[in-house]
């Protein structure tokens, strides 16, 4: 992999934008790229189109999907959070869980739109 920190986002989703736009306010370490079939094979990374277009994913030290990769980019953010996500990370026990969440977050997330308001992005 090349040496970027790449996260793969629906940038149609009003969720996912904010959460990028959020996620940016308190790092760097993130590039946020659209998960258009154009962008991700423009990286020319091993990765399949259909796995993006599906599920939020950030390239680290490896790739991550759904849920685990929520918790990677919070991980990066420093502060509480970042170590909350860290302790998370590290019970790889409970990775079906946060699968499981992720699923009913993401065939959902149209609902949660009205929480955009009190986020500030």
């Amino acid at each position: 992999m090349k040496n970027e920190n790449i996260v793969f986002y629906d940038h149609n989703c009003k969720i996912c934008t904010c959460f990028s736009i959020w996620v940016k306010n308190r790092t760097s370490y993130w590039i946020f790229l659209p998960n258009d079939p154009d962008t991700v094979r423009s990286k020319k990374l091993e990765i399949s189109e259909q796995l993006v277009a599906s599920k939020i994913v950030c390239i680290d030290e490896s790739i991550f999907y759904g849920g685990i990769a929520i918790l990677k980019i919070y991980s990066k953010c420093g502060g509480k959070l970042g170590l909350i996500a860290k302790l998370f990370l590290s019970l790889k026990i409970l990775y079906p869980i946060y699968f499981f969440g992720y699923y009913l977050f993401s065939k959902n997330r149209s609902k949660f739109s009205f929480l955009i308001k009190f986020i500030n992005c």
